[in-house]
């Protein structure tokens, strides 16, 4: 599954929805969904992410935003 369906999914936007809140339409989301494309304009990954609320590098890669950081995580380490 595409990351653009699970984050959609997640959301409990349909196709038809999501084309509305973002502006693009839902032939172009269902193509991205299927991996139809061989490739993604800026402004139509912009759109979409912003219409999910996610980061654009969350349509690509999975992105777990809810979970929490663990402490030190992602913390660089400086040598005492």
């Amino acid at each position: 599954m595409s990351e653009i369906r699970r984050l959609r999914e997640e959301r409990n936007l349909s196709r038809d929805e999501l084309a509305a809140k973002s502006g693009v339409s839902s032939l172009t989301i269902r193509a991205h969904e299927l991996g139809t494309v061989n490739g993604t304009e800026t402004k139509t990954a912009e759109a979409v992410a912003a219409a999910l609320g996610v980061p654009v590098q969350a349509l690509f890669f999975p992105v777990d935003l809810d979970k929490p950081k663990k402490d030190g995580e992602n913390q660089e380490r400086v040598p005492a």
